[in-house]
């Protein structure tokens, strides 16, 4: 039987705790190359305090930084910590995006990266992630959407 706490308060902190007694992923923790706090979530808390105040979400805010001090203190020794997108997330619905437009925001602010990797790649022919060996046409004309057929 699992006992919660009566004061709301608390319980960000028992479901952190919960998570990671059970080896659960915290979404917005951890990232493939970031051991340390990932730079741009450093920077964005500060704009998620900002935009949360202004928007009257500060309990909210409040909330996430019970759950990044207590992922911290429960996951930080294994060098995961909170990622850009724990902080841009609380951004994000401050400003009232739908939460269903998070994941296509995270990926549309990644594309590029991801595109310059595989031009980089391509070269060699060697596309890595996922490894894959690309037999496709290249050095196509670009054809705007208004002159397709």
């Amino acid at each position: 039987m699992k006992i919660y706490p009566h004061d709301f308060e608390e319980i960000p902190e028992y479901y952190v705790k919960d998570l990671i007694a059970k080896n659960k992923r915290i979404v917005g923790f951890g990232h493939r190359v970031y051991k340390t706090y990932d730079p741009r979530a450093v920077m964005l808390k500060q704009y998620a305090k900002d935009i949360s105040r202004i928007t009257n979400n500060q309990e909210l805010y409040e909330i996430a930084r019970t759950v990044e001090r207590k992922g911290v203190e429960g996951l930080g020794h294994k060098g995961v910590f909170p990622n850009v997108d724990f902080y841009s997330s609380l951004i994000y619905y401050s400003m009232g995006i739908d939460t269903k437009m998070f994941t296509p925001i995270f990926a549309v602010s990644r594309i590029a990266g991801w595109v310059a990797r595989i031009i980089e790649y391509l070269e060699d022919n060697s596309i890595f992630r996922p490894h894959a060996v690309y037999v496709g046409q290249r050095d196509l004309k670009y054809v705007p959407v208004e002159e397709r057929v």
